[in-house]
């Protein structure tokens, strides 16, 4: 066994090393045409993380500390770009977010809810994963930022994984983690309101369209596409996670004694808790600080939900929802600092200021110069068209790290393009945003990131979910596929 462990630990330290030594001579040399010597430091740089993150040469959020200094450092990137994740209102949000988990799971409502949603629907896996596609579906147009949604339904999801039984890290909590990521992302691009992606991607569009495409019609030209991924990634989900496990106990199960007791008995043997098998309540009434957390709740949803008519943004709304946590003491300061993940937000501000970083670099007007080709070979057929844009946004996402940012330069491009084809500009929008999502990183996705660290990635491991990204990105497809005929159709194609 020690002479196991040695191999893996020298292993790691030569894969850390050879990164090491990849970005230092992608530095000194500079090979890529067209690249600044900052540029190509910034790649060279991210390679050397990318590579200590998938080794995991040290913790992630001290690699990403590393990468941020060498950003500053060695590639001369400024301070406010490599750190300008901390000072927007994303990191704040999820800050609040991720203690609105914390209040949820200390005042006993989240434990509630999951034992409400079990009751609810039958004790099924299949049932359970359709409950978390429809949830993340309703919520999509409550709450603008899918961060946030991910930060809040993920320990859910755990939860309720925990009550059945579910191994966490099985197959079973990996599919109801990919079923709850699924659901609220996949509402996102038919409306716009689920998230600020949409209404940037509406800012890019001329003004003719923008009146063409208001929220209705916008729904209506994409629901072929939602009805198609939505029904595709059910299939799938219980296909791959579905089958060749029994549902059993998980080694971290958070249920109250007796009531998990009672399931990991009760589902010995089988695959799945069934319908006559009633799962007791055992809580009693809501206690003082459930009713508390349940106001400071429903409050905050409400006003995230109406901000378009308020005005007051989502970050003030979470931070005083932190607030009112304290003031009516349903969390307390040692809650706060053990509950809230500060390692996991660490890495999330430090990633997600990559686009800052590759903006200032000038990597992303690169990429869509070096690309600008391969967009116009495409126009000549619809299908090829609309299903290029889509894998070409995914290749890119690697490269261009913020997904309005990647959005605003490539309709800068595309709008001229689909006027000389005679292609609504809608549709070329649409086809990347549906496609722009990507978890294969955990730096790519924001909603990812917030959703993986809001359960310290207990629930599932990043190299299964990984891997159905993959799958999750090829019905995305399809349903573009899909949806040509329907845009011939309506005469946007």
């Amino acid at each position: 066994m020690l002479v196991k462990e040695e191999a893996k630990r020298r292993i790691k330290l030569g894969c850390a090393a050879a990164g090491a030594l990849v970005a230092a001579l992608l530095i000194a040399t500079c090979p890529i045409p067209g690249l600044s010597y900052q540029a190509t430091a910034v790649l060279g740089i991210l390679i050397m993380a990318i590579v200590w993150w998938i080794t995991g040469v040290l913790p992630e959020f001290v690699t990403a500390v590393v990468m941020a200094v060498l950003f500053v450092v060695v590639a001369g990137i400024s301070v406010g770009a490599t750190f300008s994740t901390f000072a927007s209102s994303t990191w704040w949000l999820l800050l609040s977010a991720f203690t609105l988990g914390v209040g949820m799971k200390t005042s006993g409502l989240m434990r509630r809810i999951a034992l409400a949603i079990v009751r609810k629907f039958p004790r099924t896996f299949r049932c359970q994963v359709i409950a978390q596609l429809v949830t993340g579906t309703v919520l999509g147009p409550l709450i603008p930022s899918l961060a946030v949604k991910g930060a809040m339904l993920a320990p859910l999801a755990m939860s309720i994984g925990d009550e059945l039984g579910y191994e966490r890290q099985g197959k079973r909590a990996t599919g109801l983690f990919a079923a709850m990521l699924v659901g609220i992302r996949t509402v996102a691009p038919t409306i716009v309101s689920a998230s600020v992606t949409g209404y940037a991607l509406m800012a890019t569009l001329p003004a003719d369209v923008q009146e063409q495409f208001n929220m209705a019609s916008w729904f209506v030209a994409a629901l072929p596409w939602l009805v198609v991924v939505l029904a595709l990634n059910y299939f799938l989900i219980m296909g791959m996670y579905g089958r060749g496990e029994k549902a059993g106990s998980s080694s971290e199960s958070v249920g109250a004694p007796g009531n998990a007791q009672s399931l990991k008995q009760s589902s010995r043997g089988g695959t799945d808790l069934n319908d006559n098998q009633s799962i007791p309540d055992g809580l009693g009434p809501l206690s003082v600080v459930e009713k508390r957390m349940l106001a400071i709740i429903l409050v905050t949803v409400v006003l995230w939900a109406t901000e378009p008519f308020h005005h007051i943004s989502a970050m003030a709304v979470g931070l005083a929802a932190l607030v009112f946590m304290f003031v009516l003491k349903v969390i307390d300061v040692p809650a706060f600092k053990s509950g809230v993940n500060w390692t996991s937000l660490l890495f999330i501000g430090i990633a997600l200021g990559l686009g800052s970083v590759f903006a200032e670099a000038g990597l992303n007007d690169w990429v869509m110069q070096t690309c600008g080709p391969a967009f116009q070979a495409l126009a000549g057929n619809p299908y090829l068209l609309v299903l290029g844009i889509g894998v070409i946004t995914v290749v890119l996402r690697f490269l261009i790290v913020s997904e309005v940012a990647y959005l605003n330069l490539l309709m800068a491009f595309l709008v001229p393009m689909a006027a000389s084809v005679g292609v609504n500009p809608w549709v070329l929008g649409f086809s990347a945003y549906a496609l722009v999502i990507a978890w294969f990183a955990k730096y790519q996705s924001p909603i990812y990131l917030a959703a993986f660290y809001a359960v310290d990635g207990k629930m599932a491991k990043h190299s299964e979910l990984a891997k159905y990204c993959g799958v999750y990105l090829a019905t995305c497809l399809v349903g573009l596929a899909v949806c040509v005929p329907y845009w011939q159709w309506m005469g946007l194609l």
